[in-house]
């Protein structure tokens, strides 16, 4: 079958993946519709970016003790910037100039996995009474970049693999079994292609890593909410909240689920219970003593798994400064 004369580079995304499974450091260019940046905003806005650690509010300056084994959102856009760049220096060695999109350019509420901001519920009264349960940019169109439409030649060097001709009609998008060509421009192409090349030049953290990371994060959460002093202080705060008229919440979480929230448009009954929420958890300490008693498990996970715990940090660490040598160039 005929491939098409042209692609666009945003179909690269799950071939890309799906080539990159069988190398434990790979990961796929990360790719955004082709369409305009909205405006004159810039395409990457560090002022949006997140912070290490909540600036105000009762999650004003608290980190728990697995956020050091977490990566954050600044590593990971350092480590996505830099397998870019070496993808692009690597098409540009075949011939093949080509601009990728750029990381960083619509970031997440929270710096990492542990959420601090929200991990209990609301914390921060000021934006409860602005938002409710919203977020400040919830209803902000997000950043869309412009993508490079890709020759075939420019997708097998890229992808280590043919384009499958579906891709470019509209059809689900499937890896292709069928190789790319073996050489371009007289040079031999990479195994997976310029993506599974530049992964390994940085050997960023296995998805394994992040993921055992994040289990234990989770499991520290939900075991926290079982202890004693959490479940006496959220009693305690579902009582103010009773007094507050806003009876048979149980958790924080509960009180979230109460009204639908409308994206950008919380109603005044929705801001209510916000602020209602924060309050109580002022008044009780319900932040305090969770944090607290959720402090204490994650000390003793942290204890019972240091061997693994530590060769991923390292791994981490030896990756962020690996990129960090690279994009300083």
């Amino acid at each position: 079958m005929k491939l098409p004369q042209r692609v666009s580079a945003a179909t690269i995304v799950v071939v890309a993946a799906t080539a990159m499974l069988t190398s434990c450091a790979g990961s796929a260019p990360s790719v955004t519709p082709a369409e305009p940046v909205a405006g004159d905003r810039p395409l990457v806005d560090r002022a949006k970016w997140p912070k290490a650690t909540p600036e105000r509010g009762l999650a004003q300056g608290r980190t728990l003790p697995l956020e050091t084994y977490m990566q954050t959102y600044q590593e990971t856009v350092l480590l996505d910037g830099a397998v870019r760049q070496l993808q692009e220096k690597c098409m540009a060695d075949y011939g093949l100039p080509v601009q990728l999109p750029v990381e960083g350019t619509n970031p997440p509420p929270s710096d990492n996995d542990a959420n601090m901001e929200r991990r209990y519920g609301l914390t921060d009264r000021v934006a409860a009474a602005a938002h409710g349960y919203g977020l400040p940019d919830e209803a902000t169109e997000p950043v869309r970049q412009k993508v490079p439409e890709l020759e075939p030649a420019e997708f097998e060097v890229l992808t280590g693999r043919k384009l499958p001709a579906a891709a470019a009609k509209g059809a689900p998008r499937q890896q292709s079994a069928e190789r790319a060509r073996d050489a371009y421009n007289g040079k031999k192409l990479h195994d997976g292609g310029c993506t599974n090349w530049a992964a390994r030049q940085i050997e960023k953290p296995t998805q394994d890593d992040l993921t055992f990371v994040a289990e234990l994060n989770g499991t520290s959460f939900t075991e926290s909410m079982k202890l004693p002093a959490v479940v006496k202080a959220m009693g305690e705060w579902s009582q103010c909240m009773d007094g507050k008229g806003h009876k048979g919440l149980t958790t924080p979480f509960d009180a979230a689920n109460r009204l639908p929230h409308v994206v950008g448009r919380p109603s005044p009954e929705e801001i209510a219970i916000a602020v209602a929420e924060v309050d109580c958890k002022t008044q009780t300490g319900l932040v305090d003593v969770w944090f607290a008693e959720e402090s204490k498990l994650q000390t003793a996970l942290i204890a019972q798994h240091l061997g693994t715990l530590d060769p991923i940090r390292s791994r981490n660490g030896a990756a962020v400064d690996a990129a960090g040598a690279r994009t300083a160039r």
